[in-house]
Formats: C-alpha cells, structure tokens, sequence
C-alpha cells in the first residue's frame, strides 16, 4: 500500500502530458538549439537568455519586437560550445550568420561581425553586471488598444515604440517570465480554426513543447497552478502576451502576419496589469528546480499555488 503522503500527492496533480520538444536560447531575440535533456535552476532552464545583444549608441538591448531595427536578430543562430551547468561558469557560444560563417563569443572580432550583419554599431555581452535592462518594442494596431498601449510615443518613423525594462531574473534577458511553456492542443486548436496560418512553436520561442490531448487553449486553465515537468516544479503566473515578432521569417518559416491576426481574433485575454493581449502559452517561474528530458510526465495542481510577487 502507497504511503499516505504519496496518495495524497498523486491526488493533488492530474496528469496533462509529456515533454515533446525543449528549446533554449543563448542569446535573445537569436535562434537558439533544440536539446533532448536539460536542468533547470531557479532563474530558468541552465544556458537560456544568459546573453544579449546591446545597441552601443543607447546601451538598449537588442529585441526583435522593433523589426525594421532588430529583425535581422533572427537570422543568426547561437549555440554552446560547451554544455553550461548549475553555478558554474557561463561557456563560450557559436554564432551561425546567414551567410555560414561560426564566430564564437571569445573571438576578437564577434561584435566587429554581428555590427555588420545587424548594420548597427553592437556588442555581445552576457547580462552578468550589464549597466541597462532596458529594450523596445513597436506596437502594431492589430493589437487594439489597452494601458500598455498609452506607455510609449511615436518614433522617427511614425511607429508607435514602447521602451520597457526586462521583468525576467537577474541575470537573464526574459522580458517576463522565467520559462516559457507551450501545448500541441493549443497549436493544434489554432491550426485547426486557422488552416492558412504557420502555427509552428519555433514562431514563438517556447522553452518546452508539452504533447497534450484535450482540445483547445488547456494552458490557460492552469494560470496560479503549480505545473511539474520531470523533477521540476513551478508556478504558471500568466498567459504569453503576443506582438508583432512572432509573425517575423526565421530558419525555413515565412513572413506570417495572419498567426497573429487569428490569435487576436481567437485568443484575447485580460493579462493584467497589462489588459488585453493576444496571447498563446504561458509562463511560470520555477520553485523546485531540477532535471527534464524529452518524454518527462507533466501534471499541474488542482489547487491554485501560492501566489508569487511578480515584481511589476
């Protein structure tokens, strides 16, 4: 007979599904690499967002959310030469530019390289002691209206530019949360009302794929639960609010402005404090860390978790 407080650990979680792709990325706003296993600390999955892209003109962070600027950010590729552990030191990346060519992070000519292929005077940094957190998004019109929307101002180019300060963990280049989950129900759901769209998880940069079963936007339902992904545990603190990068080319997907329209028409929740979002996923913020795998089980609490203070 189970003991006790194994029953009553079971009865507290329903199970929802398996890990089916994890995804980490180095550097923000740049493709990342796809692994089979990871470890998570409490600030994230280890590796993901310990680097940045900084405008040496305005120490701003570079961020794909401002495309005519920043879009070029999704053409490069990085990736670890070596595998980063738990406290330890962050290793040296490789950057893949379009044109082929590898520079690492510890090459003299790295900022030299990417300032040309951005066509913006930049350096790479790690965010360990970084001056600013600051970054910029431009706020297309299909997004309606809401508070976050009154934040900014019309930029040179008569485009409505928001500048904002990373929310994620010390250390990180997160704009919110400090992992990033996805479902194939919710991906399916929309495929589904929006057969012509190109609803592919690398559009918007998950760090785990779960395989789920039942229809529709699950995850949405578990915002204030506690989900467990292999040995880990965190806390679903709100739906991923959506902009205009996720309808940006990158690797083999095309320009793709009807993914967004549809999540509008489909998928706007309250996300407070920032209002009305188009919105697909979720994020949480860990409370046990360890490890994951492709294939790990995952379940989220009946109940709702402690609720965390999220800084904003």
């Amino acid at each position: 007979m189970p003991a006790m407080s194994d029953t009553l650990a079971t009865a507290a979680t329903v199970s929802v599904g398996k890990v089916q792709r994890i995804f980490r990325y180095p550097v923000k706003s740049m493709t990342g690499e796809e692994l089979t296993e990871c470890e998570l600390d409490e600030k994230g999955l280890v590796g993901d967002h310990l680097w940045a892209v900084f405008e040496t003109a305005t120490g701003k962070i570079a961020n794909s959310k401002n495309p005519r600027k920043w879009a070029k950010m999704l053409t490069l590729r990085a990736a670890y030469v070596e595998e980063p552990r738990v406290g330890g030191e962050i290793p040296p990346i490789a950057i893949t530019f379009p044109d082929g060519r590898v520079v690492r992070s510890d090459d003299d000519g790295i900022d030299q390289a990417l300032s040309a292929a951005l066509g913006i005077d930049v350096h790479l940094s790690t965010m360990e002691n970084v001056p600013s957190t600051k970054a910029e998004m431009i706020w297309h019109e299909m997004l309606g209206d809401n508070a976050f929307r009154q934040m900014g101002s019309t930029n040179e180019h008569g485009e409505h530019q928001i500048d904002f300060d990373l929310y994620g963990a010390e250390g990180r280049s997160y704009d919110l949360g400090n992992l990033h989950l996805m479902t194939t129900s919710s991906l399916d759901h929309m495929k589904s009302i929006n057969p012509d769209a190109t609803y592919d998880p690398r559009r918007y940069r998950p760090n785990f794929l779960l395989e789920t079963t039942e229809p529709g936007f699950i995850e949405s339902d578990w915002v204030g639960k506690s989900i467990h992904l292999g040995e880990t545990t965190s806390t679903v603190i709100m739906n991923t609010v959506r902009c205009i990068m996720t309808t940006l080319p990158r690797e083999d997907l095309p320009l793709d402005r009807a993914t967004l329209r549809g999540l509008v028409k489909h998928n706007t929740r309250v996300v407070e404090p920032f209002g009305d979002w188009a919105c697909l996923g979720i994020y949480s913020n860990i409370t046990k860390p360890g490890k994951i795998s492709i294939g790990s089980d995952v379940s989220v609490s009946v109940e709702l978790a402690p609720a965390l203070d999220l800084g904003f």
